[in-house]
């Protein structure tokens, strides 16, 4: 089964590399997650990555199904290349300029397929860590976030939004898990009241340029690179809508926090924090996290750190947090 689904996405990635003009071009199937992505050797050097937009579940959303969204992520992605200095993918246009190449199969099935340049770089690992790759790290995510203050969404601009029906559904998600014994009912309510709480705090947040805009929405380490001293940013699949907040939580989710300081101190040079980040980060890390279980709840690879991690989350981290204590931060904290 899985031989010929690669087979399938293989032939569609055939018809779409001849779209960019690279028929006949070498290419190697790495894996399907929220895309199908290949590697593929450039006749003039260097390397390209294509993506089939078609998740691996359902659960991991269906706007790859929508040129116009695919489309809007790859205008900011351009944009953030064009204009600033992040070091990030450069979206390659089709033959006929389209930053989105539509192929169709028997007639019928659709599929939206993008090309962007291929980054060079060692994936960024634990040991990798210290203040020098952190403090870049901080300064990459408050430049992105930073653009948002220089940045007109163009007409049509669609991209997903992290808001409160977004943790709700999420949570939601979780309840056949519940039924299968799969989450404990106290770890289920335990996060359920995490996200009520988050939900709360939303409800009640400011949204301006300083604090709501484009997040990247995956800032987890297997989308970071380090490449001869410069750290680098990959995958803005699942970027979107959202409170700045959002993408600390993620990001300071697979960190070392003795380093987080480093990395406020460094995004504080672009960017404000509000007044409240350290409850907003949390709040936000656990809704990411209800976020992140729900993807996995369908994939049966996931299933052993699934059953793992909902009760570490539940018990360490949202039980914590319904008391109004923090986990993360102290008072007096950077």
């Amino acid at each position: 089964m899985l031989e010929d689904r690669q087979a399938f996405f293989t032939e569609v990635a055939l018809q779409a590399l001849e779209g960019y003009g690279l028929a006949g071009a070498p290419y190697q199937y790495l894996q399907h997650s929220e895309n199908v992505t290949f590697k593929v050797d450039h006749p003039d050097g260097g390397a390209r990555i294509l993506r089939i937009h078609v998740p691996r579940v359902p659960s991991m959303g269906g706007h790859g199904a929508n040129p116009e969204v695919v489309k809007s992520e790859l205008l900011w992605l351009e944009a953030l290349r064009r204009e600033t200095d992040l070091p990030v993918q450069q979206p390659i246009r089709n033959r006929r300029e389209h930053l989105v190449t539509r192929i169709t199969v028997d007639g019928q099935r659709q599929f939206n397929c993008s090309l962007l340049e291929w980054l060079e770089g060692e994936p960024y690992q634990r040991e990798m860590e210290s203040e020098f790759t952190v403090a870049q790290l901080g300064a990459i995510v408050a430049k992105m976030h930073h653009f948002n203050d220089h940045w007109s969404l163009p007409a049509g601009y669609t991209r997903p939004r992290r808001d409160n029906l977004y943790f709700k559904r999420a949570i939601q998600a979780l309840s056949p898990a519940v039924e299968d014994k799969r989450i404990d009912y106290q770890d289920y309510k335990r996060l359920e009241t995490s996200v009520e709480l988050l939900a709360k705090m939303m409800q009640s947040l400011e949204k301006t340029r300083q604090t709501d805009g484009i997040l990247h929405g995956d800032l987890h380490k297997g989308n970071f690179l380090y490449h001869h001293g410069q750290m680098r940013l990959i995958d803005f699949s699942f970027c979107a809508m959202g409170n700045f907040m959002l993408d600390l939580g993620i990001c300071f989710s697979d960190m070392n926090p003795a380093l987080y300081p480093v990395f406020l101190e460094s995004y504080q040079q672009y960017m404000p924090l509000p007044e409240n980040y350290q409850t907003l980060i949390e709040a936000f890390f656990l809704g990411s996290m209800v976020g992140s279980f729900s993807f996995w709840i369908d994939l049966p690879e996931a299933q052993e750190e699934f059953v793992r991690k909902v009760p570490l989350i539940a018990q360490e981290y949202a039980a914590k947090f319904n008391r109004g204590e923090r986990f993360w931060f102290t008072s007096g904290a950077v």
